[in-house]
Formats: C-alpha cells, structure tokens, sequence
C-alpha cells in the first residue's frame, strides 16, 4: 500500500443522510455500501468513521463484515449546560447502542462529536465516562472531533484526547497556519482530517456554485485552473494536499459509490505535489459549513 493512499479512512455520513453542498444523489442505498466496503478492503484502507448522529449509517454498517476494520463512532450531542451524571449516563448507553447497531463488541476509537459539551460546566463528567469505556475495552481510543485553535487550546487544558479529528483542506489552512497542526502531532495526539473536499465545494465548477459561494468564485475558479494546469482532477488534487501533509494519520473520505471510491484512489499517488498555501481562505463564512446560507 503506498503512502497517500495508507492515509485514506472512510466517511460514512452520506451512507446514513443527504449531505453535502455538491450531492445531488442523495443517501447511499445499503447495497452499494457493501460494494464500497468491499473495494475499500482490496487497496488496504482500514478506518471507518461513523457517528450516532449519521442517520441510519451505523445500522447500514452493522449489516457488513466489519472484521478487521478500526472503526470510530461518535457521541450523542447535548444542547443544555451544565452537563449532568445524567448525560454522562446517557453517552455510555447511545454508545451502547452504537456498539448493537455495528454489531461488534468494541470499536477502535469513541470521539466526542460537539467539542463545546467537553468545555461547558460538568463537561468533566463526560471525560470520566469516556475514559471508562476506554479502560473497560469497549473503545481502544478516545477523542474528540473539533472545528478550530480556540477549542483545541481550551480543551487541552481539561483532557489529552488520544484521536482529534479536524477539518482541512485547501482553503481551510488555519491549523497549519497557527501551528496547531505542528503542536498536536509532538503531543503524540492521532489527527484525522476530514472536509476535505469542503462538502463537495472544491470539486463544483463556478457555473455551478449556488448563489451564496459567488463571493468566493475567484478562489474557486483559481483552485481549478491550477488543477487543470498541472493536469489532474480536483478531488485527487484536493485529497493529495491533506494526505502530504506529514502530520496527518488519517485522511477521511465520502464517496457514494465503489467507482467513485477506485476512481479516487486510482489517481491519487500520482498526482502532483501542489503548493497549496497559495489556495488559503480565511472566512470563517466559508470555511465553516455550519454559517454558510443556502436556500433549501
């Protein structure tokens, strides 16, 4: 197995509900997730992360073999504050329903899916309950899944994760930048990437774009001619950029079909070495899906 594809985990969101700007295609039936699976095991690929928050994708995943497979599910995420011994409670059982779901006794890692219920009142309670259930072998790993620095930093100071999961890709540098990226990795931290097509966004031609994103259509239109330029489609280019980044140990991926997943990975060691510090978006509008304002 070469080096950038060693690096690929699988995304299984769009396997449990429509996501993502780009998908037109909606949720991926059942019957083609095996066939995803199954091709995912021939080139090597190992991780699959999921969440309780997916939909129905644990339940789709847990109809698989999933021998031999480091799986990673998520929390449930809590809305109030202070955090309770109640919701502590209520993490072991959704866990324990996760673990039902996939059909496996443990799972490699266990991640907290919103970071700010670790940093409110009583978010102690939750480190407790993971760090049970990773001393009980229920989870080998524990973490958290993260939007920004600020979190990071804030967390440190309460809870070491084993795992952190953060978004980055071509526009979104900023833990490059600041030298977070730099930091987690010399506090022996795990660090998964994931948006790294930005939900679909770097692979839209501009005539594409809903209205929201034409503020951004120079940055967009830029990042395609320099792949255009250099010969080589954006998904393979946008995903070479994440995976030659040395601090990155897993690089996660959605895909919604077999092909789509071979047709990723058959380019992606071939694929050029892109400078991408030239592609660096600093609005948060854009960076972060949950501010982007899109008619429904």
């Amino acid at each position: 197995m070469s080096k950038r594809t060693s690096k690929i985990g699988l995304g299984t969101v769009q396997w449990g509900m429509s996501y993502g700007v780009s998908n037109s295609d909606g949720q991926v039936p059942p019957e083609e997730v095996e066939l995803i699976l199954a091709a995912a095991r021939t080139v090597g690929i190992r991780v699959v992360d999921t969440a309780a928050l997916y939909g129905q994708a644990e339940i789709v995943l847990g109809e698989n073999n999933l021998e031999g497979l480091h799986l990673i599910t998520k929390t449930p995420s809590y809305a109030h504050t202070p955090i309770t011994g109640q919701d502590a409670t209520n993490l072991v059982s959704i866990f324990g329903r996760s673990l039902n779901r996939l059909h496996v006794s443990s799972v490699y890692g266990l991640l907290v899916h919103h970071v700010d219920n670790l940093l409110m009142p009583g978010g102690e309670l939750l480190v407790e309950a993971l760090e049970s259930l990773r001393d009980s072998g229920l989870t080998q790993l524990i973490g958290v899944s993260v939007y920004d620095s600020e979190q990071i930093i804030s967390l440190l100071d309460r809870f070491k994760p084993d795992i952190i999961q953060i978004p980055l890709n071509v526009f979104d540098q900023r833990l490059i930048e600041d030298g977070t990226l730099a930091w987690l990795a010399s506090l022996g931290v795990q660090i998964h990437a994931r948006s790294v097509f930005l939900q679909g966004l770097l692979l839209m031609k501009a005539e594409d774009l809903p209205d929201y994103f034409r503020q951004w259509e120079t940055d967009i239109s830029a990042w395609r001619l320099a792949g255009f330029e250099n010969t080589v489609q954006p998904q393979h280019a946008a995903l070479a950029c994440v995976c030659d980044q040395p601090e990155i140990d897993c690089c996660l991926v959605g895909v919604q079909s077999a092909n789509q997943l071979t047709d990723l990975l058959g380019s992606i060691e071939s694929s050029p070495v892109f400078e991408m510090s030239s592609f660096s978006v600093s609005n948060r509008a854009l960076l972060n899906p949950s501010n982007w304002q899109l008619e429904q």
